[in-house]
């Protein structure tokens, strides 16, 4: 599994997370996409500290499915300078040769991103 673990500006005054991961397995030929696709566990949690200390409850990206690659967006907030503090526990998990959701792999990340808004 390959992931990203991002903050995007809304655009709006707001600031979202995205998680986007690439489901594959090492091939002879390198990294390849799995024969039947992946999806997100649905769902995925996360959290966010905000720069005044104030936290998110209970949020969750929802689930998301691919061939082999996945994103899914979390809900939008009000944008705060200064440093946010993104975790997440996520995972995928990829079909086998007969169609049936198997194998799966999870992790967490923790980031902090420095937001400066508008």
């Amino acid at each position: 599994m390959k992931s990203w673990l991002c903050l995007y500006d809304s655009g709006t005054g707001g600031v979202y997370p995205t998680l986007w991961t690439e489901c594959g397995w090492w091939k002879i030929i390198g990294w390849a996409a799995p024969p039947n696709g992946c999806r997100i566990w649905e769902p995925s949690y996360y959290e966010i500290t905000f720069p005044d200390g104030t936290k998110t409850t209970d949020a969750v990206f929802p689930g998301a499915s691919g061939s082999d690659k996945a994103a899914t967006n979390g809900g939008t907030y009000p944008c705060q300078t200064g440093p946010w503090k993104l975790w997440s526990y996520y995972g995928v998990q990829m079909k086998d040769v007969l169609g049936n959701w198997g194998s799966s792999v999870a992790a967490t990340h923790e980031v902090t991103i420095n937001v400066t808004c508008p």
